[in-house]
């Protein structure tokens, strides 16, 4: 199967939730304060989950035989070449327990993390396909707008001083200022490029989705 596919439809996913993002920061009544974060909330979430979704069909496309955009064609890495197997394989891995042959999952809230940078590898590494390479090289190639925008909306669904601090130690990396709720680390700016930090882990999501599908 075609691998750009998954690149429109995460780029347009990305571009709702900018938009969402920038409506919610018109939001500035001090009445409209908790409006804002519940909508601040929502487009971090909503880009959370585009990006695992793209990450779970790019390796599930390539493992059961994929087109590259550059128009490489690779044969599938899986027995049998199914996404209830890649889906076992992933889950199994993920867990550092041994795969079976043959055995399949079709339980979606068993698998992993898709998007975590920390078991990507792991996971590509098994499944193997024939653009292992470049999905590794994208999907772990060291862009932090995945990594920081998982963190942040992790400190949004568990609110503790535990992922506080976590959250408040990215703030070195950007011009940060005091964070009151997580959302508020959402509109500190990239030194580099000056955009909210929000926008610039969106923007390495696209990038990541073009190097991934190549």
């Amino acid at each position: 199967m075609d691998l750009d596919p998954l690149r429109f439809m995460l780029e347009a996913q990305l571009w709702r939730c900018e938009l969402a993002f920038k409506d919610a920061l018109t939001l500035t009544k001090k009445q409209e304060i908790w409006r804002r974060k519940h909508h601040l909330e929502g487009a971090l979430s909503d880009a959370w989950q585009a990006y695992c979704s793209f990450v779970r069909g790019i390796c599930i496309r390539s493992s059961g035989g994929c087109k590259t955009s550059a128009g490489v064609v690779h044969p599938p890495s899986v027995v049998p070449a199914d996404w209830r197997r890649v889906s076992y394989i992933a889950l199994r891995i993920a867990k550092n327990r041994p795969v079976q042959p043959g055995l399949t999952n079709d339980v979606l809230r068993y698998e992993p993390t898709w998007g975590d940078s920390g078991k990507i590898v792991v996971i590509v590494n098994a499944l193997n396909p024939g653009n292992a390479a470049t999905l590794l090289g994208a999907l772990a190639g060291g862009l932090k707008g995945p990594k920081h925008c998982q963190m942040l909306r992790n400190a949004c669904a568990h609110r503790n001083h535990q992922t506080r601090t976590e959250v408040e130690a990215l703030a070195p990396i950007y011009i940060a200022t005091k964070l009151l709720h997580p959302t508020d680390a959402m509109v500190w700016r990239d030194p580099t490029t000056m955009t909210f930090a929000f926008v610039s882990w969106l923007d390495d999501m696209r990038t990541i989705a073009h190097l991934a599908v190549q």
